[in-house]
């Protein structure tokens, strides 16, 4: 179970009775979102753009344009370039 206190100086979350602040829960969920952009993008270059985001193109599109976002902003440009030419066959 999750919950936030106030603190004078920081907001405290307890998370299983573990005491976590705010930097540290965001510092986790980024992490865990690059986790996930990854696996996605290990799905792409295994089985395909189908199977890794399944739905319409315009679904697909999108959330290809967030990792190439994502993969910008830590310069990871090798990873954009494979991206795109997907979006492109």
């Amino acid at each position: 179970m999750a919950y936030l206190k106030k603190s004078k100086s920081k907001r405290t979350m307890y998370i299983n009775g573990r005491k976590i602040t705010l930097d540290q829960l965001e510092e986790l969920t980024q992490n865990l979102i690059g986790a996930l952009i990854n696996d996605i993008y290990d799905t792409i270059i295994t089985d395909g753009i189908d199977v890794a985001i399944p739905g319409v193109k315009k679904k697909q599109l999108s959330m290809i344009n967030k990792m190439i976002e994502y993969y910008v902003e830590g310069e990871q440009y090798e990873k954009c370039a494979v991206l795109r030419d997907k979006i492109k066959l």
